[in-house]
């Protein structure tokens, strides 16, 4: 069970902190390394669980793919973030990667929040402040939501490394998850 569970794991973590590293550095997250982790997930899952682990690849590939979907289609989350979590799914099946992708999410959002709040202190950058008070003001005005873009070198307009929330929610997952976590007591 454990050995199962590290043959699975260890790839995946790989996978993830490349991912997260060429993301800070460049931007984006290279195809190559995308499709390659895919299929180290899908053989693996093949070799460890037989034709079971290839019907779970392949589901964890799709709700992968699926969480990130909408925002890729809203623009704000880029396409090799959504290759990205389709891959891992390819590791954890269909039910964890939903669960992975969820907390992926949220620690996204924490860390956009702390770039939020850092924006207060810049001088270097327009504060979004401004703005989100004046889309709120519209929305009780009028009853309709507005967006407004971000301004010129404001922080909420910056391209966010999403790897790394990607690569920081999958890993509390999976050490959350980890069969190591009860042998202690």
């Amino acid at each position: 069970m454990y050995s199962e569970a590290l043959v699975i794991t260890m790839p995946v973590q790989v996978l993830l902190w490349t991912a997260a590293i060429w993301d800070l550095r460049h931007r984006r997250i290279p195809n190559v390394l995308v499709l390659s982790g895919a299929l180290v997930g899908i053989v693996l899952q093949m070799v460890v669980f037989g034709s079971d682990g290839l019907l779970s690849a392949l589901a964890g590939l799709g709700a992968g793919l699926v969480i990130l979907m909408p925002g890729y289609l809203l623009g704000t989350t880029g396409a090799g973030d959504a290759k990205l979590m389709a891959a891992v799914g390819t590791f954890l099946g269909p039910y964890n990667v939903l669960i992975a992708g969820l907390v992926s999410l949220i620690v996204g959002g924490v860390i956009a929040l702390g770039f939020m709040f850092l924006a207060l202190f810049s001088a270097n950058s327009p504060s979004p402040w401004q703005r989100y008070g004046l889309m709120f003001r519209t929305l009780v005005a009028t009853g309709r939501p507005v967006y407004l873009r971000p301004a010129d070198g404001e922080v909420m307009g910056r391209k966010f490394p999403f790897a790394v929330s990607i690569a920081l929610g999958t890993s509390m997952f999976l050490i959350w998850q980890s069969p190591l976590n009860g042998i202690a007591s």
